[in-house]
Protein backbone atom coordinates (compact mmCIF):
# COMPACT_ATOMS: atom_id res chain seq x y z
CA UNK A 1 0.00 0.00 0.00
CA UNK A 2 1.28 3.46 -0.89
CA UNK A 3 0.76 6.01 1.90
CA UNK A 4 0.23 9.69 1.11
CA UNK A 5 -0.83 12.81 2.94
CA UNK A 6 -4.50 13.61 2.60
CA UNK A 7 -5.46 16.58 0.44
CA UNK A 8 -8.90 18.12 0.35
CA UNK A 9 -9.36 16.90 -3.23
CA UNK A 10 -9.49 13.40 -1.74
CA UNK A 11 -12.44 14.31 0.50
CA UNK A 12 -15.27 12.73 -1.57
CA UNK A 13 -13.46 9.39 -1.80
CA UNK A 14 -12.50 9.41 1.88
CA UNK A 15 -16.00 10.40 2.96
CA UNK A 16 -17.40 7.44 1.00
CA UNK A 17 -15.06 5.06 2.82
CA UNK A 18 -16.16 6.55 6.15
CA UNK A 19 -19.79 5.99 5.18
CA UNK A 20 -19.20 2.45 3.90
CA UNK A 21 -17.52 1.48 7.16
CA UNK A 22 -20.35 2.82 9.31
CA UNK A 23 -18.51 5.62 11.07
CA UNK A 24 -20.78 8.06 12.86
CA UNK A 25 -20.46 11.22 10.81
CA UNK A 26 -21.70 14.64 11.77
CA UNK A 27 -21.11 18.38 11.56
CA UNK A 28 -17.38 18.01 12.16
CA UNK A 29 -17.05 15.80 9.09
CA UNK A 30 -18.14 18.31 6.46
CA UNK A 31 -15.62 19.29 3.81
CA UNK A 32 -15.12 22.66 5.53
CA UNK A 33 -14.46 21.10 8.93
CA UNK A 34 -12.14 18.49 7.49
CA UNK A 35 -10.21 21.32 5.79
CA UNK A 36 -9.78 22.92 9.23
CA UNK A 37 -8.27 19.66 10.49
CA UNK A 38 -5.96 19.55 7.47
CA UNK A 39 -4.84 23.11 8.16
CA UNK A 40 -3.93 22.15 11.72
CA UNK A 41 -2.31 18.70 11.36
CA UNK A 42 -1.91 17.98 7.65
CA UNK A 43 1.10 15.72 8.08
CA UNK A 44 -0.89 13.44 10.40
CA UNK A 45 -3.89 12.98 8.09
CA UNK A 46 -2.94 10.14 5.75
CA UNK A 47 -4.46 7.80 3.21
CA UNK A 48 -3.39 4.45 1.83
CA UNK A 49 -3.75 3.66 -1.86
CA UNK A 50 -3.79 0.49 -3.91
CA UNK A 51 -3.62 1.06 -7.67
CA UNK A 52 -4.31 4.78 -7.11
CA UNK A 53 -7.58 3.99 -5.27
CA UNK A 54 -7.88 5.18 -1.67
CA UNK A 55 -8.50 2.10 0.45
CA UNK A 56 -7.40 3.29 3.91
CA UNK A 57 -7.56 6.54 5.84
CA UNK A 58 -6.69 7.80 9.29
CA UNK A 59 -6.92 11.32 10.62
CA UNK A 60 -4.23 11.98 13.21
CA UNK A 61 -4.17 15.15 15.25
CA UNK A 62 -1.84 16.87 17.71
CA UNK A 63 -2.95 19.48 20.21
CA UNK A 64 0.58 20.47 21.20
CA UNK A 65 0.63 17.94 24.03
CA UNK A 66 -1.20 14.73 23.06
CA UNK A 67 -1.83 12.88 19.84
CA UNK A 68 -5.27 11.73 18.71
CA UNK A 69 -6.53 9.18 16.23
CA UNK A 70 -9.78 9.89 14.40
CA UNK A 71 -11.68 8.01 11.74
CA UNK A 72 -9.42 5.10 10.92
CA UNK A 73 -11.28 3.34 8.13
CA UNK A 74 -10.43 0.63 5.64
CA UNK A 75 -12.60 0.12 2.57
CA UNK A 76 -14.64 -3.03 3.36
CA UNK A 77 -13.33 -4.72 0.19
CA UNK A 78 -9.77 -4.41 1.59
CA UNK A 79 -10.32 -5.25 5.25
CA UNK A 80 -8.50 -8.10 6.98
CA UNK A 81 -5.40 -7.63 4.82
CA UNK A 82 -3.31 -5.82 7.45
CA UNK A 83 -3.89 -2.36 5.97
CA UNK A 84 -5.25 -0.95 9.22
CA UNK A 85 -2.08 -1.97 11.03
CA UNK A 86 0.05 -0.65 8.19
CA UNK A 87 -1.48 2.82 8.13
CA UNK A 88 -1.46 2.99 11.95
CA UNK A 89 2.26 2.12 12.00
CA UNK A 90 2.90 5.06 9.68
CA UNK A 91 0.82 7.35 11.90
CA UNK A 92 2.71 6.16 15.00
CA UNK A 93 5.98 6.89 13.20
CA UNK A 94 4.79 10.43 12.53
CA UNK A 95 3.69 10.84 16.17
CA UNK A 96 7.13 9.65 17.30
CA UNK A 97 8.84 12.17 15.00
CA UNK A 98 6.84 14.89 16.78
CA UNK A 99 7.93 13.45 20.15
CA UNK A 100 4.31 12.72 21.11
CA UNK A 101 4.41 10.35 24.08
CA UNK A 102 0.69 9.67 24.59
CA UNK A 103 -2.01 9.11 21.99
CA UNK A 104 -5.76 8.86 22.56
CA UNK A 105 -8.68 7.72 20.46
CA UNK A 106 -12.42 7.40 20.88
CA UNK A 107 -14.52 4.37 19.92
CA UNK A 108 -18.27 4.03 20.24
CA UNK A 109 -18.99 1.40 22.90
CA UNK A 110 -21.00 -0.86 20.59
CA UNK A 111 -18.22 -1.06 17.97
CA UNK A 112 -16.75 -4.27 19.35
CA UNK A 113 -14.78 -5.17 16.22
CA UNK A 114 -12.88 -1.90 16.30
CA UNK A 115 -12.26 -2.21 20.05
CA UNK A 116 -10.75 -5.66 19.45
CA UNK A 117 -8.63 -4.33 16.57
CA UNK A 118 -7.03 -1.73 18.83
CA UNK A 119 -6.60 -4.15 21.76
CA UNK A 120 -4.70 -6.53 19.48
CA UNK A 121 -2.52 -3.58 18.43
CA UNK A 122 -1.56 -2.90 22.08
CA UNK A 123 -4.07 -0.22 23.05
CA UNK A 124 -5.92 -0.47 26.35
CA UNK A 125 -9.28 0.70 27.61
CA UNK A 126 -9.17 3.47 30.20
CA UNK A 127 -11.53 2.87 33.10
CA UNK A 128 -10.34 5.95 35.02
CA UNK A 129 -11.77 8.56 32.63
CA UNK A 130 -15.19 9.73 31.54
CA UNK A 131 -15.44 11.17 28.05
CA UNK A 132 -17.67 14.23 27.84
CA UNK A 133 -18.59 16.52 24.96
CA UNK A 134 -19.97 20.00 24.62
CA UNK A 135 -21.54 21.05 21.34
CA UNK A 136 -22.54 24.73 21.31
CA UNK A 137 -25.76 25.61 19.49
Amino acid sequence: MKIEQFTIEMYPEVYEIWKKTGLSLGKSDTKEEVQRAVNHSQDLFIVGKKDEKIVAVVMGAFDGRRGYVHHLAIDPEYQRLGLGNEIMQELHKRFTEKKIVKVHLFIEVDNEGVIEFYKKAGWHTREDLVMMSYVPN
